[in-house]
C-alpha cells in the first residue's frame, strides 16, 4: 500500500477537458471562413448571423472570457445576451452552458440551476450540461437530485459516441473551500484502475496553484481479510500525491492518510478527505 502509485496524471488533464468543454465547442460561425461555393449555404447555417452588432459584440466577449478563464466576465456577458436570444436554438444552448458553468464556478448556483434545468429537460443526451447539472446539485446541497444526476451522467458516458466525453475519465463534481485553499473534487465514471481509485480530489493554494492530489482507493489487495469479515463492505485508503516543486516533472511522493471501511458514500468520503487536506501542510507552491 505504502508503494508510490504515480498513475493518475489524466485526472488534470480530464479536469481542463470538461471545464472548458463548452468554450471548446465550436459554433459554425467562429469557424475558418469557408470556399466560395459553400458561402451562401454557410451563411444560412450560421448561427452568429442574425445577431446585431452590439449582440455579435456580446458574444466574442463572452467566447474570449470563457477561453481565458474569467469566469465573472463570461457570467456577466452570458446574462446580458440571454435574453436576445432564442430559446433552444444552438446558439442559445451554447451561450446557456458558457452562462451556467460560470454560474457555477463563481457560486451562484441558484441562477445556474434555473438555467439548467430546462436545459437539459430539452437535451437529455447532452453530457456538457449534464455532467454540469450534477455539480451545480451537488454545490447546492440537493443530494438526492446530485446522486439521481450523477448516475445519469455515468449513463451517459457508457453508451456515448462522442469521442471527447468518451475519453474522460472523472468530471468535477464538487469545490469545498479548505484552510489552506479549495479543493475539485472529480467522480470517476467507474473506479479507476489499478488501484480501484472511487474519488479524486485536486488540492489548490489560495493562489489557485495545484498544489496535491487526494484519492481515495479501494485495492482488490486490501480486501482479502476485510471481506471475510465484512461482507458487502470494502476498505478505503485516502492517499496524497505531491510532486516536488523544484522538479514537477519528478516522480510523485506519496503518503497514507488513514482508512475507511464501509459502503461508499460519496458525502462520507468527500467530508474524510476533506478533514485529511484540512490537516496536510501545504507545499508552499
Amino acid at each position: 500500500m505504502m508503494e508510490a502509485k504515480q498513475k493518475f496524471r489524466a485526472a488534470q488533464v480530464s479536469l481542463c477537458v470538461v471545464l472548458t468543454a463548452f468554450a471548446d465547442c465550436p459554433l459554425l460561425g467562429q469557424q475558418p471562413s469557408p470556399s466560395s461555393d459553400s458561402a451562401a449555404t454557410s451563411a444560412q447555417d450560421d448561427p452568429l448571423v442574425g445577431l446585431s452588432p452590439e449582440n455579435r459584440a456580446l458574444f466574442d466577449t463572452l467566447r474570449k472570457a470563457a477561453q481565458q478563464g474569467d469566469e465573472a466576465s463570461t457570467l456577466a456577458s452570458g446574462k446580458k445576451l440571454l435574453p436576445a436570444l432564442t430559446p433552444g436554438t444552438r446558439l442559445c444552448n451554447f451561450v446557456t452552458g458558457l452562462t451556467a458553468g460560470s454560474a457555477v464556478e463563481t457560486g451562484d448556483t441558484d441562477y445556474a440551476l434555473t438555467l439548467l434545468k430546462p436545459l437539459t429537460e430539452a437535451n437529455p443526451d447532452d453530457w456538457r450540461s449534464a455532467s454540469l447539472l450534477a455539480r451545480a446539485y451537488a454545490e447546492s446541497g440537493d443530494k438526492t437530485s446530485r446522486d439521481r444526476q450523477v448516475a445519469h451522467v455515468i449513463e451517459l458516458h457508457k453508451k456515448s459516441a462522442d469521442p471527447d466525453f468518451a475519453k474522460l475519465h472523472v468530471f468535477p463534481i464538487q469545490k469545498v473551500a479548505l484552510h489552506s485553499g479549495y479543493a475539485v473534487f472529480l467522480y470517476p465514471f467507474e473506479p479507476l484502475k489499478p488501484y480501484n481509485t472511487y474519488l479524486l480530489a485536486l488540492v489548490y493554494s489560495k493562489e489557485d496553484k495545484l498544489d496535491y492530489r487526494l484519492e481515495l482507493g479501494s485495492e482488490d489487495a486490501d480486501q482479502a481479510f476485510f471481506k471475510a469479515k465484512h461482507p458487502g463492505e470494502r476498505r478505503f485508503s485516502i492517499d496524497s500525491y505531491r510532486r516536488d516543486a523544484g522538479n514537477e516533472n519528478g516522480p510523485e511522493s506519496q503518503a497514507l492518510h488513514g482508512f475507511i471501511d464501509g459502503v461508499f458514500n460519496y458525502d462520507t468520503m468527500r467530508d474524510r478527505m476533506v478533514q485529511a487536506a484540512n490537516d496536510v501542510k501545504p507545499s508552499g507552491k
